[in-house]
């Protein structure tokens, strides 16, 4: 088990900067074992039922998820993935990043809840043409409050994201955020407050498989998220 991998030209860690195990999601946690790299290069990152302690925290958890975070302070650019997702219940991966001084900021690409139905699709009386439930959103801090810009989700076309493989794209200036899924664009963030956070700091990336807490640990799935590459293009 490797507590750093090479991978897309970086280094990342198979676990979060602060440790292997929320202490408030303590159901999972983060595995080395479900962080594998393929013949193709591809990055696999699994869920599995893999008990571990954790008797400095009192904590007994269940389920392996694989997570890498990378060692790379990033600035403003662009970033992408190209990645098919984990199919099954309760899960919930994600492209995102957050800021190495503290939290928020935070930037999420996309998070996936695929709830009771394996490939994410849901009906969605709102947005009917938004029917994969993958969503953006940012954290920020407005006074002492924080704040989000709100989860929302996209037209992604009608390809099943876990049977194909999709660009995940966020472009990072100084003026906004744009979100791009298949180079669509999806979504833009500009507001001033939000901004002034995000371009004071560096960034984070971490790239996960994870389970939602409603996962009955009768239903642990065995799943496969898998990111063909990372890219990251300065501004």
């Amino acid at each position: 088990m490797n507590d750093v991998i090479e991978w897309s030209g970086y280094k990342w860690l198979t676990q979060e900067r602060w440790g292997r195990v929320h202490k408030d999601k303590s159901y999972c946690w983060y595995d080395p074992s479900a962080v594998e790299i393929t013949l193709k290069n591809h990055l696999n990152l699994k869920t599995q039922y893999n008990p571990k302690e954790f008797p400095e925290l009192g904590i007994r958890s269940k389920i392996g998820v694989g997570l890498v975070s990378c060692a790379t302070e990033f600035g403003p650019g662009t970033f992408e993935i190209e990645a098919k997702l984990p199919y099954g219940k309760y899960l919930w991966p994600a492209f995102w990043m957050w800021s190495w001084d503290s939290w928020p900021p935070e930037i999420d690409i996309f998070e996936g809840y695929s709830r009771k139905n394996p490939n994410y699709s849901r009906l969605n009386w709102n947005k009917p043409w938004c029917f994969w439930h993958i969503d953006t959103n940012v954290h920020y801090t407005k006074g002492s409050k924080n704040k989000m810009a709100g989860p929302k989700s996209h037209y992604m076309g009608f390809k099943d994201p876990t049977r194909h493989f999709i660009k995940y794209k966020l472009k990072w200036a100084e003026e906004s955020l744009k979100f791009y899924y298949n180079n669509k664009l999806v979504r833009t963030i500009n507001d001033p407050i939000v901004m002034k956070q995000i371009n004071s700091t560096k960034m984070n990336v971490v790239i996960n498989n994870h389970v939602t807490q409603d996962l009955p640990y009768s239903e642990i799935p065995l799943s496969n998220f898998t990111i063909k590459y990372f890219k990251y293009e300065k501004a």
